[in-house]
């Protein structure tokens, strides 16, 4: 007889935009939040909906000054399967990391598939990676879910996405701020002279240079961020 106990979707949530909006449009069972005791970790703990499930996994001292952390979603990803065969990943086309790749998914799969096998703790379990957002760029998935309906004005204050926040604000110089600002202008949210100027000199001073010169390995966002600036001229 199958044990339906873990028959269930769940998001790895971090309150993000990414994670924000999935949430909404994928509506999980489970909103897992893996505490990293980030430096950014109890700005996004503050902001978590009530019933989001707190985990904590100390993975800071591994944190690079880019902000990665090596292996972090095979990590998290594990923890998630102690309550759901289903897992999502905020995940978006713009994402280089191969930890969010579908052939990271495919393979730990395959590894999840031959350690949650039928044995004397467990019965057979089959879990599933899911990576079907990352088949838009943050833009196209807030347009998504505006589409069904969705406030962007509540998207823009609920969802918090920044490396070094200042005072509880997002800084908006620098990476995940600069890639929420591109979304939210290319569907038309109204943002106040001082972020628009944070967020432009921003662009021109770290991310052109990195287009121009063929590094930043994101095309379709490349594009956006090429209409920002023509927007905002």
């Amino acid at each position: 007889m199958q044990n339906n106990t873990y028959n269930k979707k769940v998001l790895l949530y971090s309150g993000g935009m990414d994670s924000w909006l999935i949430d909404k449009l994928w509506k999980p069972d489970i909103r897992l939040y893996i505490d990293m005791n980030t430096r950014y970790s109890k700005e996004e703990m503050k902001r978590l909906p009530d019933d989001t499930i707190i985990e904590k996994l100390d993975l800071s001292k591994w944190e690079r000054e880019d902000k990665i952390i090596p292996l972090r979603n095979m990590y998290l990803i594990g923890i998630a399967t102690n309550y759901g065969d289903e897992i999502c990943l905020g995940a978006t086309a713009g994402d280089r990391v191969l930890d969010k790749s579908p052939v990271f998914a495919e393979l730990y799969e395959e590894l999840l598939g031959y350690l949650y096998q039928k044995q004397h703790w467990t019965e057979k379990r089959t879990i599933r990676i899911n990576l079907d957002y990352k088949a838009y760029t943050k833009t196209e998935l807030l347009k998504q879910y505006i589409i069904q309906g969705g406030s962007i004005s509540e998207a823009f204050s609920s969802s918090f996405s920044c490396y070094a926040p200042v005072d509880g604000h997002e800084c908006w110089s620098c990476k995940p701020c600069f890639r929420k600002f591109i979304a939210f202008a290319l569907n038309g949210y109204p943002f106040s002279e001082e972020v628009i100027e944070r967020n432009i000199s921003y662009i021109k001073r770290e991310i052109l240079p990195l287009i121009e010169s063929g590094e930043y390995g994101r095309k379709r966002e490349e594009e956006e961020i090429r209409q920002v600036l023509t927007l905002y001229r």
